[in-house]
């Protein structure tokens, strides 16, 4: 994975709501975002208390290193209720603007619904675009039966106190969000990759 992030000068990565990002990939992002990597979090949909959870957002994508692009500013929503064909055109929209050399989605394996109609909106954007994509799970501990953890793991040794700081600037969603849990989840992920914390990743496109 070391030649692969050197490889990544422009990020993109998509999340369904605010938090889903630095839960699922803060330690990827804020290890690209050191490197050097120009980081772009894209988050699709805000549900509730947009004005707070957008500020959170903000915060949070921050101190990974990254800057906030809100997909569907204009409402307060979830991804389910914007038409699948209007959420792919506001991608390619945003993919044109970035021109990404990898984009980092939800897994079609997640449970949550939101999630995995993010996954498909991007993987349908990313029909002419030559890039490495990747997929996380925002819950692990949530998905343990989930096909796609394992296939690609990286060390965030590094960047694993960056994720937790970045998770707790969502303090609205905190009673929800177990940063112990994400510790240990991390943790037991770097166990069997060799590395002391790491996230698994699924490899849905990679160019060599």
């Amino acid at each position: 994975m070391n030649r692969l992030l050197a490889n990544h000068d422009r990020v993109l990565a998509l999340g369904a709501h605010p938090d889903d990002l630095e839960v699922g990939a803060g330690g990827l992002l804020a290890r690209l975002a050191a490197e050097g990597a120009d980081v772009t979090m894209g988050v699709v949909s805000v549900p509730t208390l947009a004005q707070q959870r957008v500020a959170e957002a903000k915060a949070g994508a921050r101190i990974l290193g990254g800057e906030l692009f809100v997909v569907c500013e204009e409402r307060e929503c979830r991804v389910e209720d914007v038409p699948m064909h209007e959420l792919v055109r506001r991608l390619d929209r945003l993919l044109e603007q970035v021109r990404p050399a990898l984009v980092i989605t939800h897994s079609a394996h997640d449970l949550h619904w939101d999630h995995g109609l993010v996954h498909r909106a991007t993987v349908s954007a990313l029909r002419r675009t030559p890039c490495d994509l990747l997929a996380y799970l925002s819950s692990p501990e949530m998905n343990a039966q989930s096909r796609g953890l394992g296939q690609c793991f990286v060390d965030i040794t590094s960047t694993i106190e960056t994720k937790i700081a970045a998770i707790r600037a969502h303090a609205s969603q905190l009673p929800k969000l177990d940063t112990d849990a994400t510790r240990d989840v991390a943790r037991g992920v770097g166990r069997i990759s060799g590395f002391a914390y790491a996230e698994a990743y699924e490899v849905l496109r990679v160019r060599i």
